[in-house]
């Protein structure tokens, strides 16, 4: 496994780990949203998120992803107060501070949220419908259930998880990615109205999930799916046991990591950049973030195979369709100049777009093995393509008639 500082200087261009010390509390607080960005990288982690009033907080973290909106609080325990105490006082403040907040956000008093990456950018709260609240609690105990000690948890008008600071760290190492701690998430929460899930025992919470996982998302399949929902039950259960980390090609995922950290990397000065905002790269940041590990590391695998058969002069390529998302992922790699390969990848693109229907398709190119580094170029199209457009391509051979990549 990589260290905390080698984990930060491979994936996401992360933030550094922090450091011990400052004025109490903080340290803790610093940790938990460097936690967060191990799955959702900082382009989407809003630290110490300003109200309304200046001088005023609302949490201490917010992550923004797709629909979904996370609430962040962390608590540390400063001196020898008993457990109970400190969790009732502390978790209920907590409660509180995420109720007030979610209500700020949700009626628009707060327009802009800065993240630390981009500066300022628009919040629009119509955009995350599905919101949750993380409770972060630093401090050493015995297993417990929140909701005997601070029972408004039971009644809050949105899904609150509170984990130890421990428990956070050990759910975002083995859910790395957005779209796997989102679905994560998402299990939580209904696996936590069947089932007391304990503060101080995250071990034993995830063994609880993988045994409803099954049912909380059997209706979310066909019934001729049986075979997939399967493999998501045998997936889950990978990940939540810790076992995914050690697959031995578990560093080939980290090719998709690398791709998120260089979507800001875009040079204004070629042409096909001209138009390309920070914004664009955030939504192509999003569309990759949605690749669970498991599919980064049979995506990121391929990438490289396919590097490796660009360096006899020719265009490689692959892509992978997601059906329940209307989505396509095309990767290409090439030996010729830059401007020829982003050309190509306009075509792929476009050919994606008109053959699956896809809502959003995403192109990256990048040079053959041996060719000097990593320049990788974008092309992202949403929506159908122009009725001129398509007609040409529809002349045009299949680019894609045996290159499907299964996942």
């Amino acid at each position: 496994m990589l260290t905390p500082q080698e984990l930060a200087a491979t994936r996401f261009a992360m933030s550094g780990p922090p450091q011990p010390g400052g004025e109490p509390g903080l340290y803790e607080e610093q940790l938990a949203q460097w936690v967060a960005e191990k799955s959702f990288f900082r382009d989407f982690v809003y630290r110490n998120a300003k109200g309304k009033k200046k001088g005023d907080q609302l949490v201490d973290g917010i992550v923004l992803f797709g629909d979904v909106m996370l609430l962040i609080e962390v608590k540390a325990q400063i001196g020898l107060a008993k457990r109970d105490d400190w969790v009732r006082d502390r978790l209920s403040k907590a409660v509180i501070q995420l109720e007030k907040s979610k209500a700020l956000l949700e009626v628009g008093s707060v327009s802009k949220l800065r993240n630390d990456f981009y500066g300022d950018l628009d919040f629009a709260p119509q955009n995350y419908p599905n919101v949750f609240g993380i409770v972060v609690l630093a401090h050493d105990s015995d297993p417990y259930y929140a909701s005997d000690l601070v029972p408004e948890l039971l009644t809050s008008t949105f899904p609150i998880h509170v984990f130890s600071l421990k428990d956070f760290a050990l759910v975002a190492d083995r859910f790395d990615t957005a779209g796997d701690m989102i679905n994560f998430v998402e299990t939580r929460t209904d696996t936590s109205k069947i089932d007391r899930l304990l503060v101080q025992d995250e071990t034993q919470n995830l063994k609880c999930m993988v045994d409803r996982y099954r049912t909380i998302w059997a209706p979310h399949f066909r019934s001729d799916q049986s075979e997939l929902l399967d493999r998501a039950v045998r997936t889950f259960e990978e990940k939540a046991s810790g076992r995914s980390q050690f697959d031995k090609d578990w560093k080939y995922g980290l090719l998709i990591d690398d791709l998120i950290a260089h979507v800001h990397d875009f040079d204004p000065n070629l042409s096909w950049n001209e138009n390309t905002t920070h914004e664009a790269g955030l939504r192509v940041a999003s569309f990759l973030g949605w690749l669970t590990r498991d599919r980064r590391i049979k995506l990121g695998k391929m990438a490289y195979e396919h590097a490796e058969l660009a360096r006899d002069g020719n265009a490689h390529h692959f892509h992978h369709f997601h059906p329940s998302r209307g989505t396509c992922f095309i990767y290409m790699a090439s030996s010729a100049s830059r401007a020829d390969r982003v050309k190509y990848l306009q075509f792929l693109v476009g050919y994606a777009q008109m053959v699956y229907g896809s809502q959003e398709s995403l192109g990256v190119a990048t040079e053959a093995t041996g060719g000097g580094g990593r320049s990788y170029d974008f092309v992202a199209v949403r929506g159908p393509q122009p009725a001129d457009y398509a007609k040409l391509l529809k002349t045009m051979p299949n680019p894609f008639s045996s290159k499907l990549v299964p996942l």
